[in-house]
């Protein structure tokens, strides 16, 4: 008797998991990236140009649902520089990761691609992507305890004067980019990049 009235407590808890919609749960991690952009000669955020953009401070944020799509998650931060010296440098440096996770999300996985663009009244040659830089690479290539050089800078950033700063842009473009992979958790993975215009 006893074991007929297990199986059919048995068959009834079956019946109400199998009438009860099942729900799904999509969380993400998220990784601001933050861009801060210093230097003692003009670099200004380039989708806000003027001198009053001198010093940007540009968020980069990712947001992946872990295990879902292949496609990658980018983000961008790009600046201008310029500058009538003729030698230059444009160094990087990072803080050390923060991970409130943990997301289980290192430098490695965030890929970097970097290049350069100059206006019309702007020298192209200006400056040289300095390696790993002038390919594709990641975050870990930018130290968290010293600069390194991305910009070789050997002459002066503008041919022409240009008061009104529309042509004469040197600019630094900037991508980042986390392809999702089911190894991540959600939470938030954080790390702030220092551009520093330097010269000599």
């Amino acid at each position: 008797m006893k074991r007929k009235y297990y199986i059919f407590i048995g068959l009834f808890v079956l019946l109400i998991l199998l009438i009860t919609p099942l729900k799904s749960y999509s969380q993400s991690a998220t990784i601001p990236v933050n861009i801060t952009v210093n230097g003692t000669l003009t670099i200004s955020d380039a989708s806000n140009d003027s001198s009053a953009g001198k010093n940007p401070t540009i968020n980069v944020n990712l947001s992946i649902t872990p295990d879902l799509g292949t496609a990658p998650v980018t983000g961008d931060a790009n600046f201008r520089i310029r500058t009538n010296r003729s030698t230059w440098r444009l160094t990087a440096q990072r803080t050390t990761e923060i991970d409130t996770g943990p997301t289980n999300i290192v430098a490695m996985d965030i890929t970097l691609s970097v290049t350069t663009q100059a206006g019309t009244n702007a020298n192209a040659m200006a400056g040289t992507l300095v390696a790993p830089f002038n390919a594709g690479t990641d975050l870990s290539s930018i130290s968290t305890s010293a600069p390194v050089d991305v910009i070789s800078g050997t002459a002066k950033t503008s041919t022409a004067r240009d008061n009104t700063n529309t042509n004469n842009y040197f600019q630094v473009n900037t991508l980042y980019s986390i392809l999702p992979d089911f190894f991540f958790q959600p939470g938030t993975w954080r790390t702030t990049i220092t551009y520093n215009l330097v010269s000599p």
